[in-house]
C-alpha cells in the first residue's frame, strides 16, 4: 500500500489505544546535545506530532558515548511507546560495530516507527586547491599513495567512515587525521593541513558560497538543492556510491503494535504537511518519510554496509 493511502486509512488506527493513553507524555530522546540541526529537527517533529495527536510530545537530550547513552536508555525503557528515540545512522547502524560494550542490538532492541529526514555528505577541497574534480582527487591519490590526508570529527565518526567508503570505492590510499570536533577539522582543511574531507551540507554550503571551499561531489542519490551544480558520486563513475546521515523514530522492542501504528500514521501525516516539511528543509534536511517496515530495512542495510566498512578499516573504539 502506498504511503498516501496509509495516511488516509491509518489515522483511525489506534484511536482506542490513544483514548486509553489519556494525557500521558511522550518523550523523544535525542542522543545528542541541544542546539544544531539534529536537535532542531527533532523539536519540529515533536511539536507537529503534539498538535496532530492532541497529546504532549517533549524532547529530552541525552548525549554521550557516540549517541549510545540515549539509545540505551530507550532500549531499556518500558515498551509502551511513550519513550521514543530520535534514532540516527550513528546510533542504529554504526555504533554497535564501533563500540565493544554497546548494550543494545538495533535489530532486536527497537521497534521502528519511521524514517523522517536525511542529509548526504559533500566531498570538498580548498577553493585554491589544484584538484578540480573527483577524478583529479583519485588521480592525485594514486600518483602518491598515502600522501593525501583527510580530516574528520574523530575516529569512527561519520565523515571518517564515508571517506573510508570512498577510499575503497576508488581504490586509493589516504591518511586519516582525526580532530576533536568539526571546527578544528575544518580549520585544518582551510589552513592546508589536510587535503579533503566529507561533511554535511549544513556545514559545507555556507563555505562553498563564500568561496572558501570547492565541492567535488555529493554522496546522495540526487544532487543537493543548495548545490545544484555539484554532481553526485554516482554521476561521476561510482554507480553504487551512496551515503547519508539520517534520523527517524524508534520505540523499545515489545511496544504494542497499536501504538506503533498510531505513531506511524501521525508521523506520516505531519510529514505530509507543507509547513512541517518546509521547517525541516530549513534546518538543512530532505524529508524522507517511510513505513515502519521500510525503516527497518534501511537500518538493516546501513548496519551491514557500515559494519563492513568498519571491519575492513580495522576501526574499534572502547
Amino acid at each position: 500500500m502506498k504511503i498516501g493511502s496509509l495516511i488516509r486509512a491509518g489515522l483511525y488506527i489506534g484511536l482506542a489505544f490513544c483514548a486509553a493513553a489519556g494525557a500521558q507524555v511522550t518523550t523523544i530522546v535525542v542522543p545528542f546535545a541541544t542546539g544544531g540541526p539534529t536537535d532542531a529537527s527533532a523539536r519540529i517533529v515533536a511539536s507537529a506530532l503534539g498538535k496532530d495527536t492532541g497529546q504532549t510530545f517533549i524532547v529530552e537530550n541525552v548525549p554521550g558515548a557516540g549517541s549510545t547513552i540515549g539509545a540505551t536508555r530507550v532500549a531499556q525503557a518500558k515498551p509502551d511507546g511513550f519513550t521514543l528515540l530520535w534514532g540516527s545512522g550513528s546510533s542504529l547502524a554504526i555504533a554497535p560495530h564501533l563500540y565493544a560494550n554497546v548494550k543494545y542490538d538495533p535489530a532486536k532492541s527497537f521497534a521502528p516507527v519511521g524514517l523522517v529526514v536525511a542529509q548526504p555528505f559533500v566531498l570538498v577541497v580548498r577553493q585554491d586547491a589544484k584538484i578540480q574534480s573527483v577524478a583529479d582527487l583519485v588521480a592525485t591519490a594514486k600518483a602518491s599513495p598515502g600522501k593525501l590526508n583527510f580530516s574528520s570529527t574523530g575516529q569512527g565518526a561519520s565523515g571518517h567512515l564515508v571517506a573510508e567508503l570512498f577510499k575503497s570505492a576508488a581504490h586509493v590510499s589516504a591518511t586519516h587525521i582525526p580532530y576533536n570536533g568539526g571546527a578544528p577539522g575544518m580549520t585544518a582543511l582551510l589552513a592546508g593541513d589536510v587535503d579533503f574531507l566529507f561533511d554535511t551540507p549544513t556545514t559545507i554550503v555556507p563555505l562553498v558560497k563564500a568561496g572558501k571551499l570547492r565541492a567535488l561531489a555529493v554522496t546522495g542519490n540526487q544532487r543537493w538543492v543548495d548545490l545544484p551544480e555539484v554532481k553526485t558520486m554516482q554521476e561521476q563513475g561510482y554507480p553504487k556510491f551512496e551515503a547519508s546521515t539520517w534520523f527517524g523514530l524508534v520505540a523499545p522492542a515489545g511496544t504494542p503494535p497499536q501504538r506503533i501504528a498510531f505513531l506511524s500514521q501521525h508521523l506520516l501525516h505531519v510529514l505530509d504537511d507543507p509547513a512541517v516539511t518546509s521547517a525541516l528543509r530549513g534546518a538543512g534536511f530532505s524529508v524522507e518519510p517511510t513505513t515502519p517496515e521500510q525503516f527497518a530495512r534501511r537500518i538493516a542495510d546501513d548496519s551491514a554496509r557500515w559494519g563492513s566498512v568498519i571491519s575492513a578499516a580495522g576501526i574499534k573504539l572502547d
